[in-house]
């Protein structure tokens, strides 16, 4: 990680903690774990070209990692919802040595999940934003539409940090402790209709869960009866 990196996710995370959400840039071994689907993809599929999504790539920690996998045709669109980030992120494109050689296979939107544009299915989605920091409303907003996204059979991760919905809970109280445990009803909702499986990341600071998904049929939000069993 480059000091201008470190120095560009500092300065967003003091200036905007709810949308950053972590203390510094995911470690390599945390975006190895995110991108594991995308590294097996290779025998399965004789090198066809896929299509890749990244949500909140902040200063492309892990969009450096999915580069070092991207084959000739591949394709990678990234939706950032910080404007910094973003035009750290184009600039990042151009000049890191792991990123130019695929430069003109990656766009970066300085947008939201919820806006993804209409067109051909992604075959892998890497949800690298602070999905513990959102309300319930927000994670199956961005849940659904990155799942809706994806072909059928396509795969999406992204990760959570280990203990810290527990330890926020206990330092919450009323309104903000009923919010975190909607939105942990919420994730665990997804992950009995979708979830393939976890991988703990102890490599992280602060230590991380990643969860893969696949996409199956329909992607709107899955009723609250539905079983609170965690895939893992």
């Amino acid at each position: 990680m480059s000091i201008r990196e470190r120095l560009a996710f500092l300065s967003q995370w003091r200036a905007d903690f709810e949308h950053t959400g972590a203390v510094q840039p995911s470690s390599r071994h945390l975006a190895h774990a995110m991108t594991e689907p995308l590294r097996r993809r290779r025998p399965d599929r004789g090198g066809r070209p896929v299509r890749i999504l990244e949500i909140g790539p902040g200063t492309g920690a892990v969009t450096r990692a999915i580069a070092t996998l991207m084959g000739a045709g591949d394709r990678l669109e990234c939706y950032e919802i910080n404007p910094r980030f973003a035009s750290f992120l184009r600039r990042q494109v151009q000049e890191d040595p792991l990123l130019s050689p695929v430069a003109d296979h990656i766009a970066i939107h300085n947008a939201p999940a919820q806006e993804l544009a209409d067109g051909q299915p992604f075959d892998f989605a890497i949800c690298s934003a602070p999905l513990n920091n959102f309300d319930a409303a927000t994670i199956d907003a961005i849940l659904g539409t990155t799942l809706g996204a994806l072909a059928n059979g396509g795969t999406l991760t992204f990760f959570e940090y280990l203990l810290l919905p527990e330890v926020r809970r206990l330092a919450t109280r009323g309104a903000g402790r009923r919010r975190l445990a909607a939105a942990q009803e919420a994730k665990q909702r997804w992950l009995s209709r979708h979830g393939r499986g976890s991988t703990v990341v102890l490599r992280n600071l602060p230590p991380a869960r990643v969860r893969e998904l696949v996409a199956r049929g329909s992607a709107t939000p899955p009723r609250q009866a539905a079983s609170r069993t965690d895939p893992a």
